[in-house]
């Protein structure tokens, strides 16, 4: 038994809408404001991980302990 032509089925395709200019910007837009409010939010919970409290003290105890106490070496035994 041959098959021919008229017993494949048809294949319809779909009507696929040209790129336009208008979806172009359109996207584009919402990706430029997808990305604004990702990095902003980072941003703001990156500041508010700052404890205010413990910004300058830490910086200023950390540089006053390693110029008065240098760092001591001790023997590793293998």
């Amino acid at each position: 038994m041959a098959i021919s032509v008229e017993d494949a089925p048809s294949v319809h395709r779909a009507a696929v809408r040209p790129v336009t200019l208008k979806w172009f910007l359109k996207r584009t837009l919402i990706g430029i404001a997808i990305l604004m409010v990702a990095m902003g939010g980072l941003a703001w919970l990156t500041y508010a991980s700052i404890d205010p409290d413990l910004d300058g003290e830490s910086s200023s105890k950390a540089a006053g302990t390693t110029q008065q106490a240098p760092a001591r070496l001790m023997a590793v035994e293998l």
